[in-house]
């Protein structure tokens, strides 16, 4: 009878403990599901420029990149625009390149040189002692040739950095086509920014 009633107590003993340990622990992980962070906007990839814009627009399609003989690891490019908007190039030496499009206070860069880079942060990462930049707001993007792009920015901002997906996941600066930087004047619209989202997804190495 002795050896029966300590076994009883034990046996209880572990259910009531194990219950108590279930309950108590849920309201952590309650509180972990409803940790609060700041709002992601996250949009989807935009649809490629038609082959004919409207109001008689053509497609064109510019070339940049510094030469393989300089020696830095970006890859030679083609991205293509709407004749509207105003491609220009410049260089301060044979081992850089800035190619800029332009249209009515939209700018483009994409800039190649023997430059550092950053990680991308994003609402919900952890932080990085090494060189990194936050963005509070992100758009999706995929190239022609396949990469993973997010246009990076403040809420409301007016300037982005465009970040690389990498293959463990990450996201960092610069891109395979170099550092590229978009402005926007305070009177955007909508429309516009899908016209530069559809000209940063139509990059391509060749």
């Amino acid at each position: 009878m002795l050896v029966v009633l300590v076994l009883g107590s034990l046996v209880y003993g572990g259910f009531y403990f194990g219950m108590k340990s279930k309950i108590t622990s849920k309201p952590e992980s309650v509180m972990t599901e409803n940790t609060t962070i700041p709002e992601i906007v996250v949009t989807s990839e935009p649809i490629a420029l038609p082959a004919q814009a409207g109001n008689d627009q053509k497609l064109l399609t510019v070339s940049g990149g510094v030469a393989r003989t300089a020696g830095l690891s970006f890859d030679l490019y083609s991205v293509t625009t709407p004749d509207t908007w105003v491609s220009a190039k410049s260089n301060q030496t044979a081992m850089d390149e800035k190619l800029t499009l332009t249209k009515d206070g939209y700018e483009i860069t994409i800039f190649q040189a023997a430059t550092g880079g950053a990680l991308c942060l994003y609402p919900g990462d952890p932080d990085f002692e090494g060189p990194s930049s936050k963005y509070t707001v992100f758009t999706n993007l995929t190239t022609k040739d396949g990469r993973t792009l997010r246009r990076s920015g403040e809420q409301n901002g007016l300037a982005f950095t465009v970040c690389q997906k990498s293959p463990d996941g990450s996201y960092q600066q610069p891109t395979n086509y170099g550092h590229i930087s978009i402005k926007i004047p305070a009177n955007y619209t909508p429309e516009v920014i899908t016209e530069v989202d559809s000209i940063i997804s139509s990059l391509k190495k060749i």
